[in-house]
């Protein structure tokens, strides 16, 4: 049986047109509505396209459009670049659904060199589908001391950022904002999964944490989407306290991503983070 991951063009749209409100697009909103947001001739006529066609669109019945109609929609509906970039992927055919899933599991040894000499700044690199491939001290100690520091070079045994998020009450735990972690988890995942629609491994963990957690089941049927590759997190770390900590992403050669977060300089944060250091280097040399 085939994995594939749920990326319908459809009920993207349906969510997409519902959220948008008509006063929003300069429209006059007349009497009682009985759907939420636009209707579908609203959307229709803002994008240039017959009421019949987009109406086939978002009944699935036509599984594809041309990306000229697709830019058209993105704009009718107020899409964001990321909103926009999925639509244009999930809206055109894989080219090759059958060609085996990227193999980007293997850390080069310059990479792991460099990941283990950012000795104050927390670093991994993942995986797309958020694998943990390699970590150094501070970035396992920040989120996952109670894992064995070995784990990502098993791969039965890789740690999941976004399934350890979910499922893991200790790495939970952390995350002084949860909602907005949840969300900015769950919308990444939607993102990356328009890229890797025919990846079972991607099905397998989508369909465990929808499963598993009815709260990632219901932010995942939102279909909102986000490439989060940089930020701010507030955590609540048990060892140092309050952290506010930078993240970035940086996309790396073989596929893979390097994460990192760091604290401004000279802050209370980078020094509760040096602390979280200290307390390494301690327990190294016990």
């Amino acid at each position: 049986m085939e994995h594939i991951v749920n990326t319908d063009l459809g009920s993207y749209l349906r969510q997409m047109r519902e959220r948008v409100r008509p006063e929003q697009m300069g429209l006059r909103s007349s009497g009682s509505r009985r759907v939420p947001g636009l209707r579908r001739e609203e959307v229709a006529a803002l994008a240039g396209v017959s009421q019949t066609y987009y109406t086939r669109l978002e009944q699935s019945q036509t599984a594809h459009a041309s990306p000229q109609v697709l830019l058209s929609i993105a704009r009718a509906l107020q899409l964001s670049p990321d909103e926009q970039d999925y639509l244009l992927k999930i809206g055109t055919p894989v080219q090759n659904p059958h060609a085996p899933a990227p193999c980007g599991d293997q850390v080069s040894p310059y990479t792991r060199m460099l990941v283990e000499s950012l000795g104050n700044v927390a670093a991994a690199v993942l995986n797309y589908r958020c694998d943990i491939l390699s970590w150094n001290s501070l970035y396992h100690r920040l989120f996952a001391p109670h894992i064995d520091f070995e784990a990502p070079e098993r791969a039965e045994q890789r740690p999941n950022i976004i399934k350890m998020n979910f499922l893991d009450d200790e790495v939970r735990s952390l995350y002084a904002d949860w909602a907005a972690e949840s969300e900015s988890n769950v919308t990444y995942l939607r993102f990356i999964s328009a890229d890797h629609r025919h990846d079972p491994q991607l099905a397998e963990l989508i369909g465990e944490l929808t499963i598993q957690s009815e709260e990632f089941a219901e932010l995942w049927c939102r279909q909102r989407v986000s490439n989060c590759i940089e930020g701010t997190k507030l955590f609540d770390h048990p060892v140092v306290g309050e952290l506010e900590l930078m993240y970035q992403s940086a996309d790396l050669q073989d596929g893979n991503i390097l994460k990192f977060y760091h604290a401004d300089p000279d802050s209370p944060h980078e020094a509760a983070l040096r602390l979280l250091t200290v307390d390494l280097d301690s327990v190294h040399h016990r």
